[in-house]
C-alpha cells in the first residue's frame, strides 16, 4: 500500500506538470478558455478537475490491464492500426508545438519581467530540457517531483495573497466581470480538456512502471485531478476580475502580480518558470520516447538538432501558439477522449461481467481448473 501510494503521488505530480505549462500558469489558457465566459466559465474550471481526473483514470487503468508500454500498444487496441497512425502522427505535431510554446513563454517571460532579450529566455530553457533529457526518465520523473509541490504550493500562495489583499477598485469589478456570460462555455472546457490529454496521455504511457494497481491508477488520477481544479479556480478568479486591464498581454498574471509586493512578483516568477520547465519536459522526452532519439547511435547530437528545431519554431510568439493553434488540436483531443472513454467502459462493464459469473458459480471456475490441470 505504500508503494502503491508512492507511485500514486509520482504519477500526479507528473500528470500535474504535464497539464501546468506556460499557457495555464501564465494565465493565457484561462483567459482564453473561461474568464471569457464569466462565471460560467468558472463553472466549467471545476468541470475540468473532473475530466482530468476520470479521463487520467481511465488512461492509467487501460494501461494497467492491457500491460502497455508505449503509446503505441496503448492506443492502437483503443482506435484501431488506421486511426492509430492518425492520432500517433497528430500527436507528435502538437507535442513538438507545446515544446515550443514552452521555450516562447520563457522568452516572453524575461523580456517582460527583466527586459532580457527573447532569445536569452528562450536558450535557457533550451538548455535546461537538453540536460534533463540527458538522464532519460529518470530526469523527467525527479524534475516533476520536485517542481509539481512547488507550483501547487506557489499558486495557492500567490491566488490567496492577491484575493485577502484585493483592492477596491478591483473588486468594485467582480459583479460586472460576473454578469458577463457569453455561450460555448462548456465546449470551451471540453476542448481545453482535451488538447492537454492529447499529451498527458503520451506522458502517462511512459509511466507504466508506477502502475502496479488499479488503486495507483485511482489514487493518482483523483490527485491529479482535485489539484487540478484547485489551482484553475483560484487563478481563473483572479484572471476574471483583471480581465477588462490585461487583455493583450504575452503573460497576464505577471502583469496582474506587478501590481503587489516584490516577493509575490517573485513567487510568481518561481511558479510560471516551473510550470514552463515541467511542460516542456514532458512534451518533448514524449516526442523522443516516440521516436526512440536519444537511445541510437549519435543520440546526443540528434538531441541537439531536436532542441535547436524547438529554438527556431518558438519564434512564432506564445500568445500565438495557445490562442490559434492549440484549439485545433483540441478537436482532435475529442476525438481521443471519447475513443478512450468509450472503450474503459467497455471494459469495466466485461471486468463487471467476469466478476459477477465467478460470484455466482465460484466452485465451478475451480472445478474447471482443476480439470485443465490434469
Amino acid at each position: 500500500m505504500k508503494l502503491d501510494f508512492k507511485n500514486s503521488i509520482k504519477i500526479a505530480s507528473v500528470y500535474i506538470g504535464t497539464v501546468l505549462g506556460a499557457g495555464f500558469a501564465s494565465g493565457q489558457e484561462l483567459m482564453k478558455f473561461f474568464a471569457y465566459y464569466g462565471y460560467k466559465g468558472m463553472i466549467g474550471l471545476l468541470l475540468t478537475g473532473v475530466m482530468f481526473a476520470v479521463v487520467g483514470w481511465a488512461v492509467l487503468e487501460i494501461l494497467f490491464f492491457n500491460k502497455a508500454t508505449s503509446y503505441k500498444e496503448f492506443i492502437y487496441p483503443i482506435a484501431g492500426k488506421t486511426f492509430g497512425k492518425i492520432l500517433e502522427l497528430s500527436v507528435i505535431f502538437f507535442m513538438f508545438v507545446c515544446f515550443c510554446a514552452m521555450f516562447a513563454g520563457s522568452g516572453a517571460l524575461f523580456q517582460q519581467r527583466f527586459h532580457i532579450p527573447y532569445q536569452v529566455g528562450v536558450l535557457a530553457m533550451a538548455v535546461c530540457c537538453y540536460i534533463t533529457f540527458l538522464f532519460d526518465v529518470k530526469g523527467v520523473i525527479a524534475v516533476n517531483s520536485i517542481l509539481a509541490p512547488i507550483l501547487l504550493i506557489g499558486v495557492l500562495i500567490v491566488g490567496l495573497y492577491m484575493w485577502f489583499f484585493r483592492s477596491t477598485t478591483v473588486m468594485n469589478k467582480v459583479v460586472e466581470v460576473f454578469l458577463v456570460v457569453r455561450d460555448n462555455w462548456l465546449s470551451s472546457a471540453i476542448i481545453y480538456v482535451s488538447y492537454n490529454i492529447i499529451t498527458a496521455v503520451v506522458v502517462l504511457t511512459t509511466l507504466h512502471k508506477l502502475v502496479k494497481s488499479k488503486f495507483t491508477a485511482r489514487l493518482g488520477s483523483l490527485m491529479a485531478g482535485i489539484a487540478l481544479g484547485m489551482i484553475g479556480i483560484i487563478l481563473g478568479l483572479v484572471i476574471l476580475v483583471h480581465y477588462s486591464d490585461i487583455q493583450g498581454i504575452e503573460i497576464p498574471m505577471l502583469a496582474i502580480v506587478m501590481r503587489y509586493a516584490k516577493v509575490l512578483q517573485y513567487i510568481y516568477i518561481v511558479v510560471l518558470i516551473s510550470a514552463m520547465f515541467t511542460t516542456a519536459v514532458a512534451n518533448g522526452y514524449g516526442i523522443l520516447s516516440k521516436l526512440k532519439l536519444t537511445n541510437t547511435k549519435h543520440g546526443k547530437i540528434k538531441l541537439a538538432v531536436f532542441i535547436l528545431l524547438a529554438v527556431i519554431f518558438s519564434q512564432i510568439g506564445f500568445s500565438n501558439m495557445v490562442g490559434k493553434i492549440y484549439p485545433i488540436f483540441g478537436y482532435i483531443g475529442v476525438f481521443e477522449v471519447i475513443l478512450i472513454l468509450v472503450y474503459f467502459v467497455k471494459m469495466k462493464y466485461e471486468q463487471l461481467k467476469v466478476k459477477i459469473k465467478n460470484s455466482m458459480f465460484p466452485f465451478g471456475k475451480t472445478l474447471t481448473k482443476n480439470i485443465k490441470s490434469r
